[in-house]
């Protein structure tokens, strides 16, 4: 009993430092974003500010490109998503219920390719856009995104068609159903879970993505939050920090919501792909 309640005791310690860990720096900008500029830079630095204002969120909406930098993020973003799902989803089927020659070397071969960083392929892709000219083009940035989700997306898929009996592919297609039908009308609505988990993880990857923007569509027009938000640090003379941490704080809460509200279906996702049988 005293070994439990000490392992118990270790237990809440490791998960208290490591709450502390993340909380720490994200108070730290959400308590500069309501400082004073002079609060910020005041030494010794102050933890809490000490007359808050929203002056600085103020300033941030008042950018007069917040709005399509805004619209941006979220049309890549969903985009991105929407397609790697569309693809991935019938290619996560098949992978799960159907055998031919080379199965596992090709599931080998789309796993292998999520391992290659993006900087990686960024010259070579820049040149042949550039070639094309296809750069500044928004169905190009979605199609980069979508094919850097697509590869794990397809892993996940598989595992969450993985979890679905196959007896009732059986039997849906006994009383005449055929593939595409038992994949639409039976497996999808089992995995919607699996679906929305792969979504979330996609959103995140792709809203935090800074460097596909920044190279594939430099222009203004095009950028994202975080390209914005990234400029505003190395294109200015003098950074304003609680500016700049009031559109770090702003810039995050787009996907800090998503996630709350998926978080039952992420939860729940993640452990149907995490059982087979």
């Amino acid at each position: 009993m005293h070994i439990r309640r000490s392992e118990k005791m270790l237990s809440w310690a490791v998960l208290t430092a490591l709450v502390l860990v993340v909380l720490i720096p994200l108070s730290w900008a959400v308590l500069t974003s309501l400082k004073s500029e002079a609060n910020v830079m005041a030494y010794p630095p102050t933890f809490f500010p000490s007359e808050p204002s929203l002056s600085a969120y103020k300033a941030v909406f008042r950018n007069e490109t917040f709005g399509s930098d805004l619209f941006n993020s979220v049309l890549y973003a969903v985009g991105a998503v929407v397609l790697a799902v569309l693809l991935s989803a019938p290619a996560g089927y098949a992978a799960s219920r159907f055998e031919f020659r080379g199965k596992r070397t090709v599931m080998m071969l789309i796993l292998s390719t999520s391992m290659i960083p993006g900087v990686a392929l960024l010259v070579p892709t820049y040149f042949l856009l550039d070639a094309l000219g296809l750069l500044n083009n928004a169905a190009v940035i979605i199609v980069v995104q979508a094919a850097r989700l697509v590869p794990q997306t397809v892993w996940f898929m598989q595992n969450f068609v993985d979890a679905v009996p196959r007896e009732l592919d059986e039997a849906t297609q006994v009383d005449g159903a055929n593939h595409w039908q038992t994949f639409t009308k039976v497996i999808l609505p089992l995995v919607r879970p699996g679906i929305a988990a792969s979504a979330v993880i996609g959103m995140v990857t792709t809203w935090n993505d800074y460097i596909t923007v920044a190279a594939f569509a430099p222009e203004v027009a095009h950028r994202t939050l975080q390209v914005a938000l990234v400029n505003q640090v190395f294109d200015s003379i003098g950074i304003t920090w609680s500016y700049v941490m009031a559109y770090a704080v702003v810039s995050s809460l787009p996907i800090v919501a998503i996630f709350v509200l998926a978080q039952r279906w992420f939860i729940s996702g993640l452990t149907a792909g995490a059982v087979k049988g």
